[in-house]
C-alpha cells in the first residue's frame, strides 16, 4: 500500500501542501469516538492527540500500553533480555521443546497487503524455512493479492482445516494486514471447525498487526484531496485491478469490532492468548522518524483527519492492541520505529534486529526477531 501511494506523490513539495491539508481538516465526527468504549486504548489515544499534540499522546500511549499489558510488561522484561543476549534461552521457553513437540506445533503466518512479491515476501519465506529446519511445522499461507480481508479469511479457513489436523497446537502469526485477516477468521470462519480442533489454536502473535483496522487504508478510501482522491483515480485508471484493489483497502479499514458480527475470540478459541508487536512512531515529533515513507504518510494522514491517534505510517499504533472486553490474556511489546517493525527499537534502545540495520542481507532479519521470541516465550503459553 506504501509503495502504491508514494509512486502516485512522489513529486509532490508535500511542505508547501501541509498546510493546505490542515486547513481542509475533515469534522472529526467522521469517525467519532464516542462509538468507542470510554477506556478503549484506541479511543484515549484519539483524544489525548487533539488535546495536546502528537508527540504527548505517544508519550502517553506508550506508558499506557505497559499497563495495559497482561502482567505489567513481564513477557516485555523477558523478550529484552534474549534480544540483548543471543545465547540465552529461558529455561521454560518454546526453545526448550523436544523435537517431537516441535513437530506437533503448528506456526502458521499470514502476510501483510500485497506482500506476495519483494522483500517482505522473502523476509517471512526465510522464517518458516528456518523454523521448519528446527522442526516446527511451520507454514506460510499463500492468499491471493488484492483479495478483501473476508476473502482471505475463507482461504486462511481452507489451509487451516487441512493444517490443524496435522498438530497438536497451533500459534497464529500475523505481520500487518495479516493480523486482521486473523482477526476475520475469528469473526466468520473459525466457528465452523470442530471444537477439537479450535482448542488447538494457543497463541497469537501480532506484528504491528492492524487488529482494529487501518486508519491509512481509511484515509486512502475515504478521503478527500489532493492526496486521497488523486491515489484512488490513479490506481482505478491505470490498474486492471484497480477496483479490486480500492475494494481491498476498504476492507483492511474496517475495524471487525465495529461490525455486526465481530470477533468473539474465547467463544471460537477458548486457549487464545495474544502476543503484539506494537509499532510505535520513534521520531521526535511523535510520527515515524526511521522510515522516510511513513513518515510522509503519516504527516499526510494526521494534517487531513486532525482527529487520528499516533500512527506508524500504516495504522494507528493503539489500533494495534485489542479492544476492552474480549477476555483475552494480551501481552505488548513496544516497538519505536514503524509499521515496519524490524527498523524499528526497543523501549530500551536495542534493535529489534540488527542485521535489518545493517542492510547487509535483509531477507533473514525476521528469523533474528523469531529466535529472541522462541527463547523468550514460555512454552507453557502453547502447551497443556
Amino acid at each position: 500500500m506504501l509503495r502504491l501511494i508514494l509512486a502516485v506523490h512522489r513529486k509532490v513539495d508535500f511542505r508547501r501542501v501541509l498546510p493546505v491539508l490542515a486547513g481542509a481538516a475533515l469534522s472529526a465526527c467522521q469517525q467519532a469516538s464516542v462509538h468507542l468504549a470510554e477506556d478503549d486504548l484506541l479511543r484515549q489515544a484519539r483524544e489525548w492527540r487533539q488535546e495536546d499534540g502528537m508527540k504527548a499522546a505517544r508519550d502517553r500511549l506508550l506508558s499506557s500500553l505497559e499497563k495495559a499489558d497482561a502482567d505489567g510488561g513481564g513477557f516485555e522484561k523477558r523478550l529484552l533480555r534474549t534480544n540483548a543476549d543471543k545465547q540465552f534461552a529461558y529455561a521454560d521457553s518454546m526453545a526448550g521443546m523436544s523435537m517431537a513437540e516441535r513437530r506437533r506445533t503448528g506456526i502458521f503466518f499470514v502476510g501483510g497487503f500485497h506482500t506476495s512479491t519483494g522483500l517482505s515476501k522473502k523476509v517471512a519465506a526465510n522464517v518458516v524455512a528456518d523454523l521448519c529446519k528446527q522442526g516446527w511445522h511451520a507454514r506460510l499461507f499463500e492468499l491471493t493479492p488484492h483479495e478483501t480481508v473476508g476473502e482471505d479469511a475463507r482461504q486462511v479457513q481452507a489451509a487451516m482445516e487441512r493444517e490443524l489436523p496435522q498438530v497438536d497446537r497451533a500459534v497464529l502469526a500475523g505481520f500487518s494486514k495479516g493480523g486482521l485477516d486473523w482477526m476475520q477468521w475469528f469473526a466468520s470462519e473459525a466457528g465452523k471447525l470442530p471444537l477439537r480442533e479450535r482448542e488447538k489454536v494457543r497463541l497469537m502473535l501480532s506484528f504491528s498487526g492492524v487488529l482494529r483496522g487501518s486508519i491509512v487504508g481509511d484515509w486512502l478510501y475515504r478521503g478527500g484531496a489532493p492526496f486521497a482522491q488523486m491515489t484512488r483515480w490513479y490506481v482505478c485508471l491505470v490498474d486492471p485491478l484497480g477496483k479490486k484493489v480500492m475494494e481491498d483497502v476498504r476492507s483492511v479499514s474496517q475495524d471487525p469490532w465495529m461490525q455486526d458480527s465481530g470477533p468473539r475470540l474465547l467463544e471460537v478459541a477458548p486457549n487464545l492468548r495474544v502476543v503484539s508487536l506494537v509499532a510505535v512512531p520513534d521520531g521526535t515529533a511523535g510520527y515515524p522518524q526511521v522510515h522516510p515513507g511513513f513518515h510522509l504518510l503519516s504527516r499526510v494522514v494526521a494534517a487531513q483527519w486532525s482527529w487520528v491517534g499516533p500512527l506508524d505510517g500504516m495504522t494507528e499504533s493503539a489500533s494495534q492492541v485489542l479492544p476492552p472486553g474480549t477476555g483475552v490474556e494480551q501481552h505488548l511489546v513496544r516497538v519505536l520505529g514503524s509499521h515496519a517493525l524490524l527498523d524499528g527499537r526497543y523501549v530500551n534502545g536495542a534493535k529489534v534486529s540488527a542485521g535489518f540495520h545493517r542492510r547487509r542481507d535483509r531477507t533473514h532479519a525476521g528469523g533474528e526477531m523469531l529466535d529472541d521470541l522462541l527463547r523468550s516465550l514460555p512454552r507453557a503459553w502453547v502447551s497443556w
